[in-house]
């Protein structure tokens, strides 16, 4: 326990804090998986170009290839006339020279023939048997993309620790990547209490609660492409407890204890956390609303980040996203990334924040790209749902009033 803050930290303290006591990032495994598989993994490398894009001069439009200067000054008015010297077939590379008065005629996506450095679009063009009569003149480079105009060879594409999803999938099939190297990050989610029963208990017992916090962890993370394991609910047991974060800490790179960081003598996860290989526990507490008594400790000789979350459902969704997922991140890489955009949008209401705490409220947009808050109490179970992100609130904010921009984190 010998690197225990004292005092409360801010959220952007701390997470700079663990990350230095645990020396961020960490080597992480990574094992190779088949692109059709990929989605919604994290790229374990840097990825780049291994060939220029496109990898020739290709036409974005149907019509005749030609030499810009040939057409120079054509109009409806004053057209130009060009010998049609064949066709251009989708596929393949053409097999002769565009010659000086010619044209070709050419698909979207064909490749230019040498001595094309524009393309006529067939609109603006008739077609009388071997003459071309062109209405419109061009200019060199218009209607084509030429080799390596969007990426040249070796340019760098995606960034290791990238999410692959529909925005970036397309990149690593169009420069042939059909194996990627993904990162294989463990986590581990325990739900702690006496009160928590699982979801398919029916009746509930007065008193009982299901859990909530497991189902809502295993979705933000394996949306954000780390390997998740749970390992149920375990009663307010010291033994048992420790037990189970052993397997737990054996098992995973990353153990999540929800429930296990309210100041109750029944919680024993601080307590365990401290047990832990130096520098044990870190972190008793954030200036954070919701989520204060977050726990954060771990072992920078083993590699192991253990997390303690608060059992109200909006406070652990809260310290997940904001808390957890950084941290993550930063864990597996050198740049610091972050799962949200941050924007400045108006407020629809008054929306009242504390001195002192950082705080989280979600929100939801209306219509006219206005913040609605959704104020809700930290043991409410569906202020997240229909949410479009969490409004934040600075340390030294109180007050933000109706029309005045708030700075808001989407999903």
């Amino acid at each position: 326990m010998s690197g225990l803050v004292k005092e409360l930290l801010s959220r952007g303290d701390t997470l700079d804090f663990v990350s230095h006591v645990l020396c961020f990032p960490w080597k992480t495994r990574n094992y190779q998986v088949a692109l059709e598989n990929a989605n919604r993994m994290l790229l374990a490398e840097d990825i780049s170009a291994n060939t220029p894009y496109p990898p020739y001069d290709r036409s974005l439009r149907d019509g005749y290839a030609v030499n810009s200067t040939d057409v120079s000054g054509a109009s409806s008015s004053f057209p130009v006339y060009l010998n049609l010297d064949g066709k251009i077939s989708m596929g393949e590379i053409p097999s002769s020279e565009l010659l000086p008065g010619s044209a070709m005629e050419i698909y979207t996506g064909g490749i230019l023939p040498e001595g094309a450095d524009s393309v006529v679009m067939v609109e603006d063009t008739e077609l009388s048997e071997k003459w071309l009569e062109v209405r419109s003149s061009v200019q060199n480079g218009d209607n084509i993309l030429k080799t390596g105009e969007e990426v040249k060879e070796n340019q760098h594409l995606l960034k290791q620790g990238s999410l692959i999803d529909f925005c970036s999938i397309g990149v690593l099939a169009t420069f042939g990547f059909s194996r990627i190297n993904v990162i294989d990050l463990k986590v581990g989610i325990i739900s702690t209490g006496d009160e928590v029963v699982p979801v398919d208990k029916s009746p509930l017992h007065p008193g009982c609660i299901r859990d909530v916090n497991s189902w809502t962890l295993c979705s933000l993370l394996k949306d954000h492409g780390f390997n998740v394991k749970t390992y149920g609910i375990i009663p307010d047991q010291k033994n048992l407890l420790r037990s189970c974060i052993c397997q737990a800490y054996s098992e995973n790179d990353v153990v999540l204890i929800s429930g296990g960081s309210s100041v109750s003598v029944r919680d024993f996860c601080s307590e365990l956390i401290e047990e832990l290989p130096d520098p044990g526990l870190l972190v008793r507490g954030i200036q954070v609303r919701p989520g204060k008594p977050t726990l954060i400790g771990g072992s920078s000789e083993d590699k192991k980040l253990v997390i303690g979350l608060p059992g109200h459902p909006l406070s652990c969704s809260v310290v997940a996203y904001a808390i957890i997922l950084p941290l993550l991140f930063r864990l597996i890489s050198s740049r610091t990334m972050v799962p949200w955009k941050s924007l400045f949008l108006p407020l629809i209401s008054d929306v009242h924040g504390k001195t002192g705490l950082e705080e989280f409220i979600p929100f939801q947009l209306d219509d006219s790209g206005r913040v609605i808050p959704k104020m809700a109490k930290s043991g409410y179970i569906s202020a997240m749902y229909e949410s479009s992100g969490l409004i934040r609130l600075s340390e030294s904010v109180e007050t933000v009033r109706k029309g005045e921009e708030v700075e808001v984190l989407l999903w």
